[in-house]
């Protein structure tokens, strides 16, 4: 029977002051018995509430490259905040759909706007983030290949839709299976609980119940689930997504596991 990991959020998360779900993709199993390597490749919420001494903690695990996956409006209106010495290379990875980006949301609630607050929603989005975003996705997997880009952290903005995403397509690609996969994405309602409740707090004050707000507010199974069908029924596996999808070829995985598998 294949291992399941249930390790605590503690065992992944950097101590930042200014990002709650920063934590660490390694220490997984595999399906043919190797171990994801920690230290190397990390998720996170949006690092534009970084501390100096935030930025000083990055700076001495020697933290390379950052990929923001936020729209450009949210780019713009919280830009990271990263050591003014230019050691960590910042690359700009907008993920945004038509119709909907993240930055805008609460301008829409204000105007009642509020239909699309539903699981079935973030599923049809979820898959358009995996059909149509495929060569984002494959750049952030091909610098993750080359030890000049790492340790390496990818976010968007709650570091749990965008980033799942490609959490669980990296993950994938090294062969863990979908039920650490889904474990990992779940961590994500435990970092973010505590900074969610002013937002939920928002939310109430214009009529929205937590229970509407919770599909976009946490991160429920049910999107990554059917993106993980989606991508078996569409594509047959993850090779030839990121193959035909994501503009990688048989090197770069080859040098992907290699890189991360120990």
């Amino acid at each position: 029977m294949p291992e399941t990991i249930a390790f605590s959020t503690n065992n992944r998360r950097v101590p930042l002051s200014g990002a709650v779900n920063f934590r660490d993709l390694g220490g997984y199993p595999t399906t043919d018995h190797n171990r994801v390597r920690k230290g190397l490749v990390f998720r996170s919420d949006h690092l534009s509430r970084l501390t100096i001494n935030d930025q000083q903690l990055l700076q001495t695990l020697r933290f390379k490259t950052v990929c923001d996956l936020r729209t450009v409006l949210e780019q713009r209106l919280a830009p990271d905040l990263l050591p003014e010495d230019d050691s960590i290379q910042l690359l700009s990875l907008p993920v945004q759909v038509d119709g909907f980006d993240p930055a805008t949301v609460m301008d829409r609630l204000r105007a009642d706007d509020e239909a699309w607050l539903s699981v079935d929603f973030f599923i049809e989005l979820y898959r358009r983030y995996l059909d149509d975003f495929g060569p984002v996705w494959g750049t952030v997997l091909g610098l993750v290949a080359s030890s000049h880009n790492l340790p390496l952290v990818f976010h968007c903005t709650g570091g749990k839709d965008r980033t799942g995403i490609c959490a669980a397509l990296l993950l994938k690609a090294l062969g863990v299976q979908e039920e650490n996969i889904l474990l990992d994405h779940d961590y994500s309602n435990d970092c973010n609980a505590e900074r969610l409740q002013p937002i939920y707090a928002k939310f109430a004050a214009m009529g929205i119940t937590a229970e509407k707000a919770a599909p976009y507010l946490q991160a429920p199974r049910e999107p990554l689930v059917a993106l993980l069908a989606h991508l078996k029924k569409t594509y047959g596996t993850i090779e030839n997504y990121l193959l035909s999808k994501a503009g990688l070829d048989r090197t770069t995985l080859t040098a992907l596991r290699r890189r991360l598998l120990q």
